[in-house]
């Protein structure tokens, strides 16, 4: 009998203890209103008529993610694109979108602005504002030549095909990784045409070399301010193993604060004043600079700025292109070509006149144009640009961007 009482007792503490247990409230699921839907082309229109908008309105924006921050070269920044264009996306928390996503924004406590120049879709919330609709989405990137590379196509998944980075940056690796600075490359078509490649010191690949060779990479188009930065989404998309063509023989911008880098070489044949560097007048880069003025007087001047021996044999048709601009009174800047001379004093080689377009004063920068050089190829070509001045008169000249493109 007190077995009995024993087990009653037990079940009945048992029955109690269950119908006691709390059940918890299950959480509530995260939804987002249905909305009216527009384009990425009709957010740019908006933008570009009103300015900054900031949404209160219960509006969503459909699209495919094209670049994430996985591989660290981008960071709460996400680029998105539909049937009608692209954008970035800035997301207030790191993480959760990947290339490939299908999403839809709710616009709703967003704001559209301009940062740089450059359309975006600023505080985005990735668990208040958008909505997975799938993943693993296919988004092919459109081939384009870095010819028809502009601001038009900002944001947008592009495929360069047959280019490769300049011979003069090959053994350098796409950023600094130990002072996490970011890095600009230099990427040209077979005809010498270049654009810029920029990487984060923060990117899985900032350590890697620049490939080599000639081939197809993958990137978004991003811009500064106008100044086209290609982003490169992943190590694995840019596939450069191929034969390198001739592309880009010779370049000299002067970015590097130096007259005499990479190989040039200033020879004075009369007087004191000399090539040099400068940013004045709020240029955005170093350009070389000559003038015989020294503050009080003109000085009798022969300056000659001479690349470094170029070869050209490997060309079909290689041409140079310089940028200047130059103001006051005084003699034209000459630009010469040499195939024999070797080093030391100009008078030690032959030179013959090109015939560039020049600037036609007040600082008005201009470009000359391609300059055939077909005529002069050969293993041991010089380029050299002739300053002179007098003790009554001289301009001053300004040059930059010299190239040489095969």
């Amino acid at each position: 009998m007190k077995n009995t009482l024993k087990y009653l007792s037990a079940f009945a503490l048992l029955a109690f203890t269950v119908s006691c247990k709390k059940e918890y409230d299950a959480p509530p699921i995260q939804t987002i209103p249905e909305t009216d839907v527009i384009t990425i082309d009709s957010l740019r229109n908006w933008q570009a008529a009103e300015g900054t908008v900031s949404f209160d309105q219960d509006l969503s924006v459909y699209g495919i993610i094209t670049m994430d921050e996985t591989d660290g070269n981008i960071y709460k920044n996400i680029f998105m694109q539909d049937h009608t264009g692209a954008i970035n996306l800035r997301i207030l928390n790191s993480g959760g979108l990947y290339v490939g996503d299908s999403v839809r924004i709710y616009l709703k406590g967003c704001v559209l602005s301009e940062f740089s120049g450059v359309l975006q879709l600023d505080s985005v919330d990735v668990d208040n504002n958008i909505v997975k609709q799938s993943t693993n989405v296919a988004f092919a990137p459109s081939p384009t030549p870095i010819t028809s590379i502009t601001t038009a196509k900002e944001s947008e998944l592009i495929l360069l095909e047959n280019v490769q980075f300049v011979s003069s940056e090959l053994g350098s690796p796409f950023a600094d990784s130990e002072g996490l600075q970011s890095i600009n490359r230099t990427l040209e078509d077979c005809d010498g045409n270049t654009i810029i490649v920029r990487t984060s010191g923060y990117s899985s690949f900032a350590d890697e070399l620049l490939p080599e060779g000639n081939g197809n990479i993958t990137c978004i188009v991003n811009h500064f301010n106008g100044e086209i930065q290609l982003l490169v989404r992943s190590f694995s998309e840019i596939q450069l193993n191929g034969e390198r063509c001739a592309g880009q023989i010779l370049a000299k911008n002067f970015d590097d604060g130096s007259i005499t880098s990479g190989g040039w070489t200033v020879e004075q044949v009369t007087g004191t004043p000399s090539w040099y560097t400068d940013d004045a007048g709020g240029a955005p880069n170093d350009y070389g600079v000559i003038s015989n003025y020294d503050g009080t007087t003109n000085i009798e001047t022969e300056s000659w700025l001479i690349s470094p021996s170029v070869d050209l044999s490997g060309s079909s048709s290689p041409y140079l292109a310089f940028d200047n601009a130059y103001n006051y009174t005084g003699d034209a800047l000459e630009v010469l070509i040499s195939t024999d001379y070797v080093s030391g004093a100009p008078s030690t080689g032959s030179w013959t006149n090109l015939s560039p377009i020049l600037s036609s004063g007040g600082w008005t920068w201009v470009n000359s144009t391609n300059l055939d050089l077909t005529a002069y190829i050969g293993t041991n070509v010089h380029i050299a640009f002739k300053y002179t001045g007098s003790s009554s008169s001289g301009s001053t000249w300004e040059i930059d961007n010299i190239v040489i493109n095969g």
